[in-house]
């Protein structure tokens, strides 16, 4: 981003985030107000200090010549300050302990309301957004606010207390020192507002640049057998270096405005010292200002105590604008459309259902069309293939009936009722789909099979697991049913897998089931074995069954053929065999490739 642009664009987002980031605090109004209570106790013992110091050197007196000491006020000074140290440490203690607790409470409040959001957010919204990069909003981001939260949020209070506290007992103990003392707070705050408005628009592109690399990092991990053959490493390697190149860029230009801010501070509150005692000596030696040895010793701690807080702000700014720039990253998220469900009717509980669908047109990208006036009626407890050519639109029509996307035109009704008005999760356990990619969990088989139904008992489980043939398998793994599996574990083959996934389908008890070329990735044997588990599974069940194997659906009731979008045949196999049609061309394609 240009820096003209930046300067333009940061004060408004750096505002509106911050607003909405403090709204997160209403649920821990009383840890705030006790972090604040304790806060403001420990940092007004602190600002008496000072005052104190100057009053005992005051008991010392050189004017006769020699020096004399009251020690009596100097004792009970003495014993005052102890009282304010052994104070202050204790109300410290318990604000930072109030702090930890409101960074716990906070955090995990934006944790849950993150994780719930992306649940619920629909399909659509994951096909242009990257996983690694949800991931980096979910733990780094949520990361940086927390240390925000914990480290800055007392400071920038403190800071207030501090600065107000000086003020009014600097002015009150000699008002002429005091606006030597304020001479050069117009030069600290104007250095701090040019810094921040140039460091957001770096530390913005920093966490977007962390994002990608998250991506980039968890593509290359799971892609590692395509990679390697198909000899890629240099080239993952490089695009590898870019983005570290370019997140490199972004933090150094980002640490380099920040690490500025420290140093310059430094310099300025220096010279606020220097002019102090040197304003100071001269009044003492005019003697017409009230001004003390003391006086002077009091004003240059009271300097330090003024200065430090607006160089702690300063040197916390890169830390603000890293938090600022991750909670708009967050926030990007919580105010995504979450998925629609305005369905409220309901289904009957048939065994089988009707499934139709009129006139549906949709488009993924806005004017090409990948379903065009498409219209299919399947009858309740009929099995119907759809078959075509790759990119004919099969797995979309599936997409458009569980309702992970709408429709652009036409409807899709279950039973007479449009899915529309049917709430999604009914429509979801009357519908069921088992993908061609076998999505597993990291868990045992147990856990694998249940996820199609959390509730159900080992009886249940079991009888899921005998449904889909998956039964044989599971027995002979070395603890059954508890044996540990991971996502990606190739200890199973791709049709146990598969029979893993049939399983938990059958859990469910659909009333229609989807196959999505789950057959393709298999051997002959093992489809035998799935077919096997499917007849089983499709009875009194509506059945729709997406194949590029044409042999796995010649006892359909009924084969739609699809082209561009549209249903271009109707039938039977053999009925299709003798039209000499789209049908008997993929066919015939099919097997003589395989000769």
């Amino acid at each position: 981003m240009p820096p003209q642009q930046m300067e333009r664009e940061a004060p408004q987002s750096v505002m509106k985030t911050t607003k909405r980031l403090i709204g997160f605090f209403k649920e821990s109004r009383a840890l705030i107000l006790g972090m604040l209570g304790l806060l403001t106790a420990s940092t007004l013992l602190n600002l008496l200090i000072p005052d104190l110091i100057s009053r005992a050197i005051d008991t010392l007196d050189l004017s006769a010549g020699r020096l004399s000491v009251d020690w009596d006020h100097l004792n009970t000074i003495l014993l005052i300050l102890l009282g304010v140290f052994v104070f202050s440490s204790l109300f410290s203690y318990f604000q930072g302990r109030n702090s930890a607790k409101l960074t716990r409470t906070t955090t995990l409040t934006i944790r849950k309301k993150v994780s719930e959001k992306l649940i619920r957010l629909p399909v659509s919204f994951f096909d242009s957004h990257r996983s690694g990069d949800m991931t980096a909003r979910l733990t780094n981001d949520i990361d940086n606010i927390a240390n925000l939260i914990s480290q800055a949020l007392g400071t920038a209070l403190s800071a207030v207390i501090v600065i107000v506290g000086c003020i009014v007992i600097m002015l009150i103990k000699n008002p002429l020192l005091t606006l030597v003392c304020l001479s050069t707070v117009i030069l600290n705050v104007l250095c701090t507002v040019i810094l921040s408005k140039r460091m957001f628009g770096f530390f913005r592109k920093q966490q977007k640049s962390v994002g990608e690399m998250n991506s980039h990092v968890e593509q290359s991990v799971a892609a590692k057998k395509t990679i390697d053959s198909y000899r890629i490493t240099d080239e993952c390697i490089a695009e590898n270096d870019r983005l570290s190149d370019e997140l490199t860029d972004a933090s150094v230009k980002a640490q380099v405005l920040g690490g500025a801010m420290p140093p310059l501070m430094s310099i300025i509150g220096n010279i606020n010292f220097l002019l102090i005692v040197a304003v100071g000596a001269l009044l003492y030696i005019d003697g017409g200002f009230g001004v003390t040895i003391g006086t002077i010793q009091a004003f240059t701690l009271y300097s330090r105590q003024f200065t430090k807080p607006i160089n702690e702000v300063s040197g916390i700014i890169s830390q603000l604008m890293t938090a600022l720039a991750s909670a708009e990253r967050v926030f990007e998220i919580i105010d995504a459309e979450a998925e629609e469900d305005s369905g409220k009717k309901s289904l009957s509980d048939r065994h089988a259902c009707s499934i139709r669908f009129e006139h549906v047109t949709f488009s993924y990208v806005r004017g090409i069309k990948v379903l065009d006036d498409f219209s299919l009626d399947i009858e309740p407890g009929q099995r119907v293939a759809l078959v075509g050519k790759t990119g004919a639109g099969k797995t979309t029509l599936v997409s458009l009936l569980m309702r992970f996307y709408e429709p652009d035109d036409g409807c899709i009704l279950i039973d007479g009722v449009d899915i529309r008005e049917i709430p999604k999760a009914q429509l979801r356990r009357t519908v069921t789909t088992v993908l061609q990619n076998t999505a597993l969990i990291d868990g045992t088989i147990r856990d694998n099979i249940a996820y199609g139904r959390l509730s159900a008992d080992e009886k249940e489980l079991y009888a899921a697991a005998e449904a889909a043939n998956a039964d044989a398998f599971i027995a002979k793994l070395e603890n059954g049913m508890n044996t540990e599996i991971l996502r990606e574990d190739t200890r199973l083959s791709q049709g146990e897998r598969q029979l893993l996934c049939l399983s938990r389908a059958s859990l469910t008890q659909p009333r229609a089931l989807i196959l999505d070329e789950a057959m393709s990735s298999v051997d002959s044997a093992t489809e035998k074995k799935i077919q096997d588990a499917m007849l089983g599974m499709m009875h009194d069940k509506t059945c729709i069954i997406i194949a590029h194997r044409l042999s796995t659906i010649r006892n359909a009731d009924k084969i739609a053929v699809i082209s561009d979008g549209k249903v271009v045949e109707t039938g039977r196999h053999k009925e299709l065999l003798e039209r000499r049609g789209v049908y008997c061309g993929l066919y015939q394609n099919q097997y003589t490739e395989s000769d």
